[in-house]
Order: structure tokens, then sequence, then C-alpha cells
């Protein structure tokens, strides 16, 4: 069971996670505040849940987690800004890897735009949602998937998964501590995406796989032919790339993925 006791005394932050909802099982912590009225929810409020009995990822595919053993939670978000929501997740990510490399000392990459990856395998991985009042932003929610303390799992996975305890060789992972340890390292990187502070594109960019280098690109499932270079991320959080005629493309979306020439 997770202590809130000690999260709350390793909790830093002045705003994020103040807040916490804390449920044994939920069908999912992005719908359970997806249908809440707007009133009650608050910039930075967590949902966290010990088990989720039906935790969704990218393009709806199911997120596997076993109960007890990871890190599975919401955060809501009520920015004053509209644009930009798609660098919420990338801070997120970065976060995500930064907190994860403290503990373990071991490199992650993320693979654009929601997933973290260790030696190829996923570690984590991010769900943003975004509700509208007319034109006017209501929330975000960014719901996170880590793999803590999971040792085994299922062969049917879309992609091969690892977890916290196994990059470094089977530890039990303080999973209070490092939920605290990860709002306390997000907390600035979303207050930069508030002040378009462009330092943290720079930063983001530097850490996405592909970057700089020349590949191919994914886009509805369908892989292109031709090669493109990865420039990283604008000021909006869209990924953009250079394609062999010089035009620079820009994707606003998340339905492209990066695949390398070599990939099947």
């Amino acid at each position: 069971m997770f202590s809130i006791p000690s999260f709350n005394r390793m909790l830093q932050t002045d705003w994020l996670g103040r807040r916490l909802w804390y449920f044994r099982t939920l069908d999912s912590s992005n719908r359970y505040l997806h249908d809440l009225p707007g009133e009650r929810l608050s910039h930075g409020l967590v949902c966290l849940t010990d088990y989720q009995t039906n935790g969704r990822g990218q393009f709806g595919r199911k997120w596997y987690s076993s109960a007890n053993e990871n890190l599975t939670f919401t955060i809501a978000l009520k920015p004053e800004r509209n644009d930009g929501l798609q660098l919420f997740s990338m801070a997120v990510m970065l976060a995500l890897k930064e907190t994860i490399e403290d503990m373990v000392s071991a490199r992650c990459y993320i693979k654009w735009p929601n997933d973290l990856l260790y030696s190829g395998e996923k570690i984590a991985g991010i769900l943003t949602e975004c509700t509208y009042n007319g034109a006017k932003l209501d929330r975000i929610l960014l719901g996170i998937g880590i793999n803590v303390n999971q040792s085994r799992f299922p062969d049917s996975l879309a992609h091969p998964a690892t977890s916290v305890s196994r990059v470094s060789g089977g530890q039990i992972a303080d999973r209070p501590l490092f939920l605290a340890m990860l709002l306390n390292r997000l907390e600035p990187y979303i207050d930069q995406v508030e002040d378009g502070d462009m330092n943290l594109v720079y930063h983001i960019n530097r850490i996405i796989d592909g970057y700089g280098e020349w590949v191919t690109l994914m886009v509805g499932g369908v892989r292109e032919e031709t090669l493109v270079k990865v420039l990283g991320v604008n000021e909006f959080g869209h990924l953009v790339v250079l394609a062999e005629n010089g035009d620079v493309r820009t994707f606003t979306h998340q339905q492209v993925r990066i695949v390398y020439p070599t990939d099947h």
C-alpha cells in the first residue's frame, strides 16, 4: 500500500502534488478526472491509484500494470495558455528520465512522443488528454504509468517492457520516494512551459531518440520511404524534421513514430 505520510514528508513542491487523491483501485485515473466537474479540479492535483483495472496507453492500447508494485497516476493542470500542450507531456518525460537515472544510474531515452525506454524496453509512458469549454481549455490530464517494482510482464505486450527494479538488479524501489522525487523535479519544468522558456525545449531536444539523425517516419500507421532528419520539437512541442529536399515538416499530432532505416 502506498504510504501517503512518507510521500508528504519528501515532497518539496509549492503546488504540484499538494493535493493528492489516493485510491486502492480505479478503472482509469484519467477517466476519473475527466468525468469530474472542472471546479473540483485544481492546478497540480494528483490522482493516484495502486491498481488500474482499465489503464490506457496511446492509440487506445491497454496499459498493463500489476497491483501495488508500480505508479499509475494522473496530474491535472489548468494552465493559462492554450498552446504548447504537447510540451507539458515532454516536460513530464524529461523529469521521468532524470528521476529514473538518478535512482538507478542507467541511461534512458525518450521515444517521441510519449514513451520512456531503457535498452529498447518501455519503462514508463504518458497519455495526455485535454478537455475544453468551447474554445477555452478546461484541463490537461497527464496520465502517467511507471513500471517501478514489477518483475514479470505478459508476453503479449506490443512492446517489450522493463521496470526500475529490474534495471537496478532486483532492488525494490520506494514508491513514495520515487513519486516525490519526480514531482519535485517536474514542477519547475511545468513552470518553464507556462513561461515559454525555450531553454527547456533545447534540453528536451537533446534527449529525444533520433535527434540529429536521419530516420524514416511512420505516419498514421504507414511507413514513409524517404529519410528525414530529426530536428527535435518546437516551442509548441510539435515534432520538426528536415526532408532530404530541404523542406521542413512539422507534425502536430501523435500519430507519428520515428523509425530507424534498419527497423522492421
